[in-house]
């Protein structure tokens, strides 16, 4: 460098771009859908499973968490600790978990072990024994799990929005009452399974290094085989309520002597099938989707409020909902909430500026790119997509979609949204303190005191 020169800073690259090449979908004679993608960086090979529970209600939420962990105690064919030792004689891994929506296993093995893991789950998904030891002694854990989420704050202010986005339905996610737990027979656990874990509607994710017409066969060998049952078909899922409406004011829930505050604002919003979700997605990302968003920038750099408040979107097959979280001394509740509200209000009413448009893209973007670049995000990332009823093109038009967002769409889809009137706010803390300290914002009402 030539004295006097300055050193020029390089620009910023080309955005991201996702590319999911060869991909091969096909259906099983048993309903199951199996999408395998070739990805050789590594030999191993990474599947999802999913099966839709249809219409499950609140009355099941004691069955939604014991099922999962009850697949691995033991099938037909093999006791629990035996299944222990063959998923680690294949040097794999094997997890389970379920919500409203899916009862869902992912899992993992080196490349040459994909026959043999794949047989593995269809014994698990298919077979379980539910072992009354192992049903009492999952109780009991669940028992404590539950205890556990009720005394926590953060935890009980999350379920109290989504309460209030989703009343009376199982996307409200209410915790399971202690005496349901405890009473909650292997009977009953077989009968949810029976009447609702069948492979119809289902779907597979295969994602590593295998040649898919091999991977296809092995699959129909063992899941394909899996008997679609001949009872009933499984009701479609419950019916999601509609979208509660603005000005329902602040909601307090008291928790006695709390030194901290925990904010939740919320609205329901458009899925990914809405033309504008690209759109709120790099809204929120404005908002409080990263280190540099507005949310960060007033309530933890300029105000000293809280360490990392955030926004989003809350995801579910048939709903979503935009998040906004923040937690929060007692004693600056008000001020907090009120740059909270601010900071929506910005955002419904003001455009965003070239430069966070910008940044907020190339961050999503990136965030894609990067989910999906390993063989294990990627089939993650596949499998979420293909549980909300998306195909997997989708992925590559989304980020196609992003690119194409302006200001215009950024600001309508905000000023639909975003308007902080039109969001439901909750706040989990100590009423005696902070709900005279937060009426002046909006009608005041306390629950739990």
């Amino acid at each position: 460098m030539t004295a006097g020169s300055a050193l020029q800073i390089p620009g910023p690259g080309a955005y991201p771009s996702v590319t999911l090449g060869d991909l091969f979908d096909t259906r099983m004679p048993n309903g199951m859908r199996v999408i395998v993608v070739r990805r050789s960086q590594v030999p191993l090979v990474h599947l999802r499973l999913q099966i839709p529970l249809g219409d499950v209600g609140t009355r099941d939420s004691t069955a939604l968490r014991l099922l999962p962990k009850m697949l691995l105690a033991g099938s037909g064919t093999r006791s629990g600790s035996e299944m222990a030792v063959a998923i680690q004689r294949l040097g794999a891994s094997v997890d389970t978990w379920a919500d409203p929506d899916h009862l869902a296993l992912a899992a993992s093995a080196p490349f040459g072990r994909l026959a043999e893991i794949l047989e593995l789950l269809a014994d698990i998904v298919a077979h379980p024994s539910f072992p009354p030891r192992e049903v009492a002694g999952e109780r009991d854990r669940v028992a404590q799990e539950v205890l556990q989420e009720a005394a926590d704050p953060v935890a009980a202010a999350t379920r109290a929005l989504a309460a209030a986005l989703y009343p009376g339905h199982p996307y409200a996610d209410p915790l399971p009452g202690i005496a349901s737990v405890r009473r909650t027979s292997r009977g009953a656990l077989r009968s949810f399974h029976e009447a609702r874990v069948r492979p119809r509607g289902g779907s597979l994710v295969v994602v590593g290094d295998v040649d898919p017409d091999k991977a296809v066969d092995a699959v129909r060998r063992t899941l394909g085989a899996w008997s679609p049952g001949t009872g009933s078909p499984v009701p479609d899922a419950v019916e999601v309520p509609r979208a509660p409406s603005g000005g329902r004011g602040i909601l307090v829930v008291h928790r006695p002597g709390a030194v901290q505050s925990n904010l939740r604002i919320g609205a329901r919003c458009g899925d990914r099938r809405d033309p504008s979700f690209p759109a709120l997605m790099l809204a929120t990302t404005v908002l409080g989707g990263s280190f540099t968003s507005r949310l960060v920038t007033n309530l933890r750099e300029r105000n000293g409020y809280t360490y990392s408040p955030r926004a989003g979107v809350d995801e579910h097959r048939r709903a979503a909902a935009v998040s906004v979280r923040a937690d929060v001394a007692t004693e600056v509740t008000a001020r907090a909430l009120t740059e909270v509200r601010y900071e929506l209000a910005r955002m419904a009413t003001a455009p965003v500026t070239p430069e966070e448009l910008e940044s907020s893209r190339r961050y999503v973007t990136g965030v894609i790119a990067m989910s999906s670049a390993t063989q294990a995000g990627l089939a993650s990332v596949l499998a979420s997509l293909v549980g909300n009823d998306l195909d997997p093109p989708y992925l590559e038009a989304l980020v196609d979609a992003l690119g194409r967002v302006d200001d215009e769409a950024l600001s309508e889809v905000a000023a639909r949204t975003l308007g902080p009137a039109s969001m439901t706010t909750v706040v989990m803390g100590d009423a005696d303190v902070v709900a005279d300290a937060i009426s002046p914002l909006d009608r005041v009402r306390v629950v739990g005191r």
